[in-house]
């Protein structure tokens, strides 16, 4: 979008104008007061892509933050959810032995 014959445009554009003065004190007048309008004319134009493209950069940034933060929010909650599934499962393993222990009957054969 941010093409090298705009920014080219741009440059040229800023020297006619930065010129134009110099060229009417040679004598020139015509000559420096055509340069003048017409580096006017490719500067701006070469301000206005550079700000559109500022504008879209802008919003395809805040829009990547944005999902990144989102993604970020879900791995944090998946890492909870499986931190309380283990501790879950490490509580019925420890329970598990227990009760099955109270459960066992010790038979004594005569």
């Amino acid at each position: 979008m941010f093409e090298f014959e705009t920014v080219l445009a741009f440059g040229v554009g800023a020297s006619l104008v930065a010129l134009a003065p110099m060229v009417r004190r040679m004598g020139n007048h015509q000559l420096g007061d055509s340069m003048s309008s017409v580096g006017k004319s490719m500067a701006k134009n070469g301000i206005k892509v550079g700000v559109t493209v500022a504008g879209v950069a802008g919003t395809a940034a805040r829009n990547v933050a944005r999902t990144a933060a989102e993604a970020a929010e879900s791995l944090v909650d998946l890492v909870a959810e499986a931190k309380s599934e283990m501790d879950d499962t490490a509580t019925d393993t420890d329970a598990s032995p227990a009760a099955s222990e109270k459960a066992i009957t010790k038979v004594k054969v005569d």
